[in-house]
């Protein structure tokens, strides 16, 4: 019991991490993007950009954050945000492993039904700029 709370807790600190993320402009504060994004890795997964294949990898502590059905949309977001920025800055590598987190994190079927909300339809436009993006790479 103190551990699923001590993990709830976690979660709705990594939610407000990512909201922080997701607030920033893109273009304007990449490098703050990049900064916080960073922190964030290594805070909840122990990693830093230069490592995100490891989050294709099956593990039950990082995937009680990355997998949670609580934090699915910003983890969406955020990642979608991170393979902009990348390719921004004409880092490919990054891009393309910010990509294959995205899409494990969109094979997860949460098996909960949801009416389509105003985050629903920017995950929709994101995921076409995504796509048109990484098909040109």
């Amino acid at each position: 019991m103190i551990k699923q709370d001590f993990i709830s807790k976690y979660i709705q600190e990594l939610a407000k991490t990512l909201a922080k993320i997701l607030s920033l402009e893109l273009g304007n504060a990449d490098d703050g993007f990049l900064i916080i994004f960073n922190q964030m890795l290594q805070s909840y997964y122990k990693i830093d950009d230069n490592h995100l294949e490891i989050l294709l990898e099956e593990n039950q502590e990082r995937d009680q954050f990355l997998l949670s059905d609580e934090l699915k949309k910003k983890n969406l977001l955020t990642f979608m945000k991170a393979i902009r920025v990348y390719l921004n800055q004409g880092n490919t590598e990054k891009a393309k492993a910010s990509y294959l987190v995205l899409k494990r994190i969109e094979s997860i079927n949460t098996g909960i039904f949801q009416f389509p909300t105003e985050e629903d339809a920017l995950i929709a436009n994101e995921r076409k700029i995504i796509e048109e993006k990484m098909n040109t790479i």
